[in-house]
Parts: structure tokens; C-alpha cells; sequence
């Protein structure tokens, strides 16, 4: 299937804050409940460790789904604490703030936007990017890669949806029931989410679209090897792949290390 880099709504500067915050809330509540990335725990801390790298600048991070998981997995690395960064150039403050709380000694996050393809200097760490990659058409996803191996940061690129029709078509339409009953019990509690979906339901039809094309636009492990064919990373590992994850999804991977001796 043929990548094609259409549009989602909640990437808009126009679409409603409430709306774009109800698709990170459900991500994150299905990253927290089905630990999708839970299986790349070992690769992420095998790179890590090779770099004795201890943070992690974590871009677009949304609503900081994988965070939970990957922190009950990443414990230290040369004897101190993996702790997390979390940015985005749309900052969701409530679940930055909430999930900084539940790990206080080992998660931050920046309140000012971040842009992924021009990092600040001071953001130094290991940066990762979960179910957001997609979202870069190839010129501006390669130009996140190239700014991470301008600045002699690793980088791990991790996907969870696929260009390919089972098993997430299905699921797309079946989403909609799904969020009808589980709405009441997501956490924390919001009164405005049960408006959105009980009241009016419209943003779903954009959340089906959006999820649509977040498969359509996923790229491919050999896209990927095409994007890092050139960039002149002066002697950058990388590795790119595919890893059973839940149920029948898999992750799509990539990771960027550079030569220990220049970090």
C-alpha cells in the first residue's frame, strides 16, 4: 500500500484544543492499558547504555501514553535513574503535569513548544518520538533525523500502526463503540469528555479519519532506511525494524547511535 501523507484535523492550528486532547487522552489510555511500546523497553535501554545516556527528551510527546510503561521498564543506566523529558509543540499541560507528579524524580517537561526538527541545545539527551512520526511528511521526518545527527543526539523512532489493512481497518470501525463504553471509566475523570461523546459525538467522525490516515501515512522499515541512506551521520548506527507487540500489532522501529566517543 502506497504511502499517502494526507492531512489529519488534529494537526490544525484551528481544531479545537478540547478535541485534539480527547484523541491524546484516548492514546494514552490505550498506551497505558495495553503497553504497546512495553517490548522495545530492551533495544531503547541496549542504545541507551551504549551512549551511558541517561535521559530521554521525549518529542510530541501528546498526552505522555508510553511514558508509564517504559519507565516500569527503564531503570537505570550507569547507575543513575533513565528519566524522561517531555515536549511537544502543542504542550498538553494537564497530563505533562499529572504524569511529572506520579514520577517527580524522573519526569519533567517543557511548557514552551518544541519544534522537532530544530531541538534546543539545552534539550540534550536521547531523543523519542511514539506514534508521532507519521504525522512529518518525508522531507520534514528526515529533517528530525538530520537535526539529531547535526547535534550528536540518539534518536529512536517508534510506530505502532501499519499500512496495511488488518487488523486496523476493523478496528477503526469498531473505535466509536469502543469509546462509547469505556468513556465513563477513563481517567482522570472530565465532564467535558462525556459532552463530546454522548452530547456531541461530531469530533468522532474526525477521530475516524485521523486514525484513517495515521495508518496511511506510517512509513515502511525500508522507507525509513531511504530517509537515514544520506545523512551524512559520520558513523551513526542505525537500526531499523519490526516488533510483535499487542495482540496483532507491531512496532515499527528505528534507532539512530552515535559514536560513544562524541556524545
Amino acid at each position: 500500500m502506497k504511502r499517502l501523507h494526507l492531512f489529519e484535523f488534529h494537526d490544525l492550528s484551528w481544531y479545537p484544543n478540547d478535541w485534539r486532547n480527547l484523541l491524546t487522552d484516548i492514546m494514552t489510555s490505550f498506551a497505558v492499558d495495553c503497553k504497546p511500546y512495553r517490548p522495545i523497553a530492551p533495544k531503547l535501554k541496549t542504545a541507551l547504555q551504549q551512549l551511558n545516556c541517561s535521559r530521554i527528551i521525549d518529542l510530541c510527546s501528546g498526552a505522555a501514553g508510553p511514558v508509564d510503561s517504559l519507565l516500569e521498564e527503564l531503570d537505570t543506566v550507569g547507575g543513575r535513574p533513565v528519566t524522561f523529558t517531555l515536549t511537544d509543540k502543542y504542550p498538553h499541560m494537564t497530563p505533562f503535569e499529572q504524569t511529572a507528579a506520579k514520577w517527580p524524580d524522573r519526569v519533567s517537561f517543557c511548557e514552551e513548544p518544541v519544534d522537532a526538527t530544530n531541538v534546543p541545545e539545552e534539550l540534550d539527551g536521547f531523543r523519542t518520538m511514539f506514534s508521532s512520526f507519521h504525522h512529518f511528511d518525508p522531507e520534514t521526518a528526515r529533517g528530525i533525523l538530520q537535526d539529531a545527527v547535526h547535534k550528536r543526539q540518539g534518536i529512536g523512532i517508534f510506530e505502532y500502526t501499519e499500512r496495511r489493512l488488518w487488523p486496523w481497518v476493523p478496528s477503526l470501525f469498531f473505535g466509536p463503540v469502543v469509546l462509547w463504553l469505556i468513556t465513563p471509566f477513563m481517567r482522570p475523570f472530565r465532564w467535558r469528555r462525556l459532552l463530546w461523546t454522548y452530547v456531541i459525538p461530531l469530533w468522532m467522525v474526525f477521530a475516524f479519519w485521523d486514525g484513517l490516515v495515521s495508518c496511511l501515512r506510517t512509513y515502511l522499515p525500508h522507507e525509513l532506511e531511504e530517509m537515514t541512506a544520506d545523512l551524512g551521520d559520520g558513523g551513526y548506527t542505525w537500526e531499523i525494524g519490526r516488533i510483535r507487540s499487542f495482540g496483532a500489532c507491531r512496532v515499527t522501529y528505528l534507532l539512530g547511535v552515535p559514536p560513544s566517543d562524541t556524545t
